[in-house]
């Protein structure tokens, strides 16, 4: 019995007080030996949490046992019999908002009953608050003021501070906005410059006792010998290490300002062929050159050294020999990117004893350096060598270039021919570089050259040519012993393609294939077009060489009527036909936003068709409302009109006791006015409408205004009124880009916990080529810190050791050749988002 009754009390304890979430929770979910589906989230301002697979799972008022089932369906499909742990990591707070001179946040749920001064008291001693409440901050503490709702309360806290005693404390409550003003500019002394520093001017104060309160002055960031005071009107410039050195002193008076100039930070970019590659820093009184720079850096090799280029932001080009060993120079500016450039001087040898040579910069670049260095032991069999140039040829008899060395000088991928005066051949070059052998006897024909190097199919053949001549080669022909035939293939085509279609991304075209749209989409799966939908592709762009070259519509396309051949690199976007729409809220309707397929007439009668029709009993007034217009009339089977696109239609419903809300998805919404002081803060929070969109568009009595919900301030002080209309106007604020070697790249929207991996697999996940071991992670942008991501892991199997969370604003950008740096990828990026960007304008 004594085991029941301990049994029923554990339950019943755990039943009252099972903790529910709320907003601003942050939960901590841990599955089992699943590191990549383990996550801390925090509860979004709609109530939901991202989870990988699940999307935003609605998480308010549940319990951490209740929100583990919630999670176990979508583990499973990934981990059998997954053990799914979920805790609260840290609670919501209850918060109060300290503006004006000072912009904090401060949490009370901690503190129940805490009064003002407790507050100041507590994050003035805290070690973990940014605060420093001393009775000398630059605020004002005699005008103080308390917002709570529409009640102002004001507060002298002179007596607190100074006197340590405050005769009427306040007993805060969540919500409160503290605000203190700051000092005014005649009642403070100001540090600025390379220090900043406000203070309330005290009588006597001197110079020396403002630099106390400095501490410590570093002269590596603040010129200390140049500094100026502004006193009453006149400048003063001194020297501090005097006065810090009780040489000088200036007693000063309110309203003085102490400027010290701040050293200006100095640094460039470098990459390519150094030792030391991404930002380097520079002194104050290191000269700002590049040849500081290259000796920084260290340049890899003597090659480098003597045969490297150093290219300044895209534009300056300069020898890096005559940086290093000459006397030319550059003065860099601060953020300069520099790039070294190296490439080996190398030729090809065709022929006997054939390959790539690499030749040094300390070896002669001449032929009959390269004839000895390939190592001709028996010049007797060698007929004559040959240089081929821009499709010229040379011919060199080799007894010449071995005995008398004459000085011809190499260029660099210079082709050069090995003649054997016994061997029955030919020699191509162009895109196949290879010695053609044929039997003594055998004759020499052009479709047995082509068929001994493996061109059965001619179609891959751009052109030949012999001797500058271009031959036919459908027709076989003899060809002399010993000629040099050049070849070119055909190169394949590569078009990008964006947009309202079924499969999107990069297409190659072999030489066997149309290059055309009909084609282009026909690889990717098609268009989506058909009389039975409701969004359809629309226009198609043609960009080439960021211009628009053509504009066809896709639908004629689909139907044959239009087509268009393409080029290399062409970007193909097609925009999307979204349907016509109305928003319908009223008695005896179901509220929704009720679109039309393009074939349906977009009138009043096909409305109420689609609706149902008006129910019995319900009256017939209806109102209309579109921008600033507003019909009101009452409707029969035999009135029609046309609508207009994105109007709202209400019938006959109460406007003294309603607002009426319409959420980012075009679906509407009715809220009920409990009390006439409703601030759009609750209206927002009760609707749920989602945390990335910012504006909204308030329709009052067909005046309309635009409300950035984002202010939360601002949200908790505006009053709806009976018969409002809110829309969500705006595109999401959580987009990032997701770039390079993934299978839809483009922009992707992200929630509080994504990652770089999930940001991925939005985007399609990893392409064919793609080099997953070196994923770059911009954050905030082109320009911010480029964070490399090692995910080969999730293509391999095995643990991922880092997956940073990406933020609204960042990039992602998935290479293909993983020995280059971020930097590296920096034009390629901004030539993509550039391209994104230009689309986007073009369609809008």
């Amino acid at each position: 019995m004594k085991k029941v009754i301990i049994l029923f009390l554990v339950v019943f304890v755990v039943s009252i007080f099972s903790y529910t979430v709320r907003v601003g929770d942050t939960l901590t979910i841990e599955v089992l030996n699943q590191p990549q589906l383990s996550r801390t989230v925090k509860v979004a301002f709609d109530g939901t949490i991202p989870y990988p697979y699940a999307g935003n799972i609605k998480v308010v008022g549940k319990t951490v046992e209740e929100i583990a089932q919630i999670l176990k369906p979508y583990v499973e499909k990934i981990v059998r019999d997954p053990q799914i742990t979920v805790y609260v990591e840290e609670y919501a707070p209850m918060l109060v908002f300290i503006q004006g001179a000072v912009n904090k946040v401060f949490d009370i749920s901690v503190y129940p009953g805490i009064t003002l001064t407790k507050l100041f008291s507590f994050v003035g001693i805290s070690k973990d608050s940014d605060v420093d409440f001393e009775k000398d901050s630059d605020v004002d503490f005699e005008n103080v003021q308390i917002k709570r709702g529409d009640n102002i309360i004001s507060v002298n806290l002179l007596p607190y501070f100074y006197q340590g005693r405050f005769d009427k404390d306040i007993v805060l409550k969540e919500g409160d906005i503290i605000y203190i003003p700051p000092l005014l500019d005649s009642k403070t002394i100001k540090v600025m410059g390379a220090y900043t520093l406000e203070i309330p001017y005290e009588p006597d104060i001197k110079l020396s006792n403002v630099l106390l309160k400095l501490g410590p002055l570093d002269e590596k960031s603040a010129d200390i010998e140049n500094a100026k005071i502004f006193i009453d009107g006149k400048v003063i410039e001194i020297n501090l290490k005097e006065v810090i050195s009780n040489k000088k002193d200036i007693e000063l008076s309110a309203g003085s300002r102490i400027y010290i100039p701040k050293i200006p930070e100095f640094y460039v970019y470098i990459q390519g062929y150094v030792k030391n590659k991404g930002e380097i820093e520079f002194l104050a009184d290191e000269k700002k050159t590049l040849k500081i720079l290259l000796a920084k850096a260290g340049l890899l090799d003597e090659e480098v050294e003597n045969e490297g280029i150093v290219v300044i932001n895209n534009e300056k080009k300069l020898n890096v020999k005559d940086v290093v060993f000459g006397e030319q120079d550059y003065n860099l500016n601060k953020g300069d990117i520099v790039q070294v450039l190296y490439e080996p001087f190398t030729v090809n040898v065709v022929g006997l004893k054939g390959g790539s040579v690499v030749i040094s910069y300390k070896e002669p670049r001449t032929l009959p350096y390269i004839v000895k260095k390939i190592g001709i032991s028996q010049p007797e069999s060698i007929e004559s060598v040959q240089l081929v140039r821009n499709g010229e040829i040379q011919d060199f008899d080799i007894n010449t270039l071995i005995y008398q060395n004459p000085s011809i000088p190499l260029e660099k991928n210079d082709t050069i021919v090995i003649k054997s005066s016994q061997a029955n051949a030919v020699y191509l070059t162009g895109d196949i570089a290879s010695y053609v052998g044929f039997a003594l006897n055998e004759k020499i024909t052009l479709q047995r050259i082509l068929a001994k190097v493996g061109l059965s199919d001619y179609r891959k053949i751009e052109k030949i040519t012999l001797n500058g001549k271009e031959l036919d080669f459908n027709k076989d022909m003899e060809i002399e012993k010993g000629s040099i035939l050049n070849v070119t293939l055909k190169k394949p085509i590569y078009v990008t393609a964006m947009g309202y279609i079924k499969n999107t991304g990069r297409v190659e075209f072999n030489y066997y294939e149309t290059a055309d749209l009909k084609t282009l989409f026909g690889k990717l799966g098609g268009l989506i077009v058909g009389p039975d939908l409701y969004y359809t592709s629309d226009k198609v762009y043609v960009i080439r060489n960021g211009k628009v070259v053509n504009t066809l519509d896709a639908q004629k396309i689909y139907n044959g009527e239009e087509n268009m051949m393409l080029e290399d690199n062409d970007f193909v976007f097609v925009t999307e036909k979204a349907p016509r729409y109305v928003y319908v809220l009223g008695k005896g309707v179901l509220n929704s936003i009720v679109k039309f397929k393009n074939t349906e007439e977009f009138d009043f009668k096909t409305l109420i068709s689609k609706i149902g029709g008006i129910k019995d009993g319900i009256s017939k007034t209806v109102t209309i409302l579109n921008g600033s217009t507003k019909t009101t009339f009452t409707w029969n089977e035999y009135t029609n009109m046309e609508l207009e696109n994105g109007s709202t239609i209400i019938f006959d419903i109460d406007t003294k006791n309603y607002v009426f809300v319409v959420d980012e998805s075009g679906r509407p919404n009715m809220f009920y006015l409990s009390n006439e002081n409703t601030t759009l803060y609750e209206v927002m929070s009760k609707v749920n409408i989602n945390k990335a969109y910012k504006f909204v568009k308030l329709t009052r009595d067909a005046t309309e205004k635009i409300i950035d919900i984002s202010n939360i301030e601002y949200t908790l002080s505006f009053n709806v009124k009976p018969g409002d209309i809110i829309k969500v106007i705006d595109a999401p604020q959580n987009i990032a880009y997701v770039l390079g070697e993934v299978n839809n790249p483009g922009v992707i929207s992200v929630n509080e916990g994504t990652t770089v991996l999930e940001a991925i697999i939005s985007a399609g996940y990893f392409g064919t080529k793609a080099a997953p071991s070196s994923v770059y992670l911009y954050k905030g942008g082109i320009d911010g810190e480029a964070i490399k991501v090692n995910l080969s892991g999730a293509i391999r199997g095995g643990n991922i050791k880092e997956n940073p969370k990406v933020e609204p604003g960042d990039i992602v950008y998935v290479p293909a050749d993983a020995f280059k740096t971020a930097l590296d990828w920096v034009p390629v990026i901004t030539s993509l988002i550039g391209l994104y960007n230009d689309v986007n304008g073009l369609i809008n």
